[in-house]
């Protein structure tokens, strides 16, 4: 008796724990959606701190870039 219900109760803990799972990721599908807007939240162009120079504007100085070519990156570096 307990032998053919095994296979019943399986099924059923299985069917639970699929769908717990598709529950549980369909939040991370709205945020990845957003993330990949790239829109700025304020709605501005936002310049980090350390670009800028003690008049308030962009700096002049070379910068170092750092590339990582196995991250798919379109670009070529030139030396």
């Amino acid at each position: 008796m307990a032998g053919s219900l095994f296979p019943l109760v399986y099924a059923a803990c299985l069917l639970f724990l699929l769908l717990q799972a598709f529950k549980m990721m369909r939040p991370g599908k709205a945020v990845m959606a957003r993330a990949m807007q790239r829109n700025d939240r304020t709605g501005l162009v936002t310049t980090h701190p350390e670009l800028l120079n003690e008049q308030g504007e962009l700096t002049k100085d070379d910068l170092l870039v750092v590339r990582f070519p196995d991250q798919g990156s379109l670009e070529s570096s030139t030396n």
